[in-house]
């Protein structure tokens, strides 16, 4: 209708577009004026914008897109190359492949299946399968199992169980532990500590050292109790006690004992002074002098018998049996007392 102007045309809503519907225009570029005006579908118009502007979906764009204000992304997105020189910030990220960064990477929940790292920097992080590097340091490292070529703690190493080839600590404190090969160091300390062999150059004990067996060069303790002992040079000190000692040979300055029972021969070389009284079983003989204040003597036999002049009324000899003498006869210097 060529009586009317467009804008007395009817409108209609840009939902009810069809895409076979036309549009006019101008194309100025015709040589021919007659033809100048043109009919256009939106399907052609569609394809016209295309070159500028992106679809709502399925759209790719082969060069570069500059965003000067925010970009929301509600759903997936699949990026080969993500370039951006300011702040970024995303509610979720999935990397299935490789995520390089050369900044940092920062945030509350930071998770993915594989991590390298020349510099991780966390205040908390849960690793449920492992963590390893050349170097590992942080504050706090809690694992139920740390394995490592080396490792330097500084403060402490605690664990349930803390296993490794070689462990060099300054102080090494712990409930209880298992060493299957040896235990060494300058000081070793501990409440209890269950050796199958114990070498040292030097111990201390406080309270007391006890084993199947217990050898060494020197062992000085205050008092050593034990079930049997063999001491190989020589047991000294000045109280050595016990049940029963068996010596091949022993030199005693002082030996002090309750009863004491002589098997075979004996053979005093010096004075034997017995204090007490004296009970002998079967003959004594004595090749030397018999010297002492009183003696107890069923029967005396022998070449020279001297009693000292007693003092006061005591009789210096009292016999109540037979006494008799050689061929010179008996000889007695000093009072006779004949009892009844």
């Amino acid at each position: 209708m060529s009586n009317r102007r467009i804008s007395e045309f009817p409108a209609i809503n840009g939902l009810d577009i069809d895409e076979q519907d036309l549009l006019t225009l101008v194309h100025v570029f015709e040589v021919d004026p007659t033809l100048r005006n043109k009919k256009i579908t939106f399907t052609q118009f569609r394809a016209y914008l295309d070159q500028y502007y992106a679809n709502i979906t399925g759209e790719t764009i082969t060069g570069n897109v500059t965003i000067a204000g925010n970009l929301t992304v509600t759903g997936t997105s699949n990026f080969t190359t993500i370039t951006g020189s300011n702040l970024a910030t995303f509610s979720g990220v999935i990397v299935q492949n490789n995520l390089t960064t050369s900044g940092t990477i920062s945030g509350l929940i930071v998770t993915g299946d594989t991590g390298s790292f020349a510099d991780l920097t966390a205040i908390s992080g849960t690793f449920t399968d492992r963590i390893s590097g050349q170097t590992i340091t942080g504050n706090t490292i809690q694992g139920s199992n740390v394995s490592g070529v080396s490792g330097v703690f500084t403060s402490y190493l605690s664990g349930a169980t803390i296993t490794g080839d070689t462990v060099q600590a300054t102080n090494l404190t712990g409930v209880s532990g298992v060493f299957t090969s040896q235990l060494s160091g300058a000081t070793i300390t501990g409440d209890v500590a269950q050796y199958a062999t114990l070498t040292g150059i030097s111990g201390v004990f406080t309270s007391q050292l006890s084993g199947a067996t217990i050898t060494g060069d020197v062992v000085n303790a205050t008092t050593v109790t034990g079930v049997s002992g063999v001491f190989v040079s020589q047991l000294s000190g000045e109280t050595v006690t016990g049940t029963t000692a068996n010596f091949t040979s022993g030199v005693f300055q002082n030996l002090l004992a309750i009863n004491q029972t002589f098997s075979g021969d004996q053979t005093i070389s010096g004075n034997f002074t017995v204090i007490g009284a004296g009970s002998y079983g079967s003959g004594l003989v004595v090749t030397g002098a018999i010297t002492g204040d009183t003696g107890l003597f069923t029967d005396i036999t022998g070449s020279t018998l001297h009693i000292t002049t007693p003092s006061g009324a005591t009789a210096a000899l009292v016999c109540s049996g037979v006494v008799s003498g050689d061929t010179n006869g008996f000889v007695i210097q000093g009072p006779l007392i004949i009892l009844p």
